[in-house]
């Protein structure tokens, strides 16, 4: 994440501190008010009541949508990993072949399209042809 932030624009720095800045503002304010405020202690009390149910829901729903997002992001840069190395593999195969007289022929198996065994490995397939119908 640091690199990041060195790689941004001073554009994007100086919005991004603005925006922190006026929610942090924002924030103070609106606690100072809730504390003066015997009016709006009273409607937040009343509508936290009426509420209540609604907020454990929506917050363990946020809550799997931001592990989703994760794992999502996670099977992304695997692939991507995935992928580096298997150029790696290419290149390192193309230099093997330019010299022949060291290199020993060997019969390997192609294995043309495994079955999935398992979820995990069904997901890696379908995660593999997203990325390779993307390109």
């Amino acid at each position: 994440m640091a690199h990041l932030w060195r790689e941004a624009s001073s554009f994007v720095k100086v919005l991004l501190v603005l925006q922190t800045t006026i929610i942090v503002g924002l924030s103070v304010w609106m606690y100072n008010e809730y504390l003066s405020n015997s009016y709006l202690r009273t409607y937040l009390a009343s509508l936290l009541q009426e509420t209540g149910s609604i907020i454990p829901v929506m917050g363990l729903g946020g809550l799997i949508a931001i592990v989703l997002v994760g794992i999502l992001l996670k099977a992304s840069s695997v692939l991507g990993d995935i992928q580096h190395l298997s150029e790696r593999v290419e290149n390192q195969t193309d230099i093997a072949q330019a010299h022949p007289e060291t290199s020993i022929t060997m019969r390997v198996l192609k294995v043309v399209e495994p079955e999935p065994v398992d979820e995990i490995s069904r997901l890696h397939g379908s995660l593999r042809r997203w990325n390779e119908r993307s390109k």
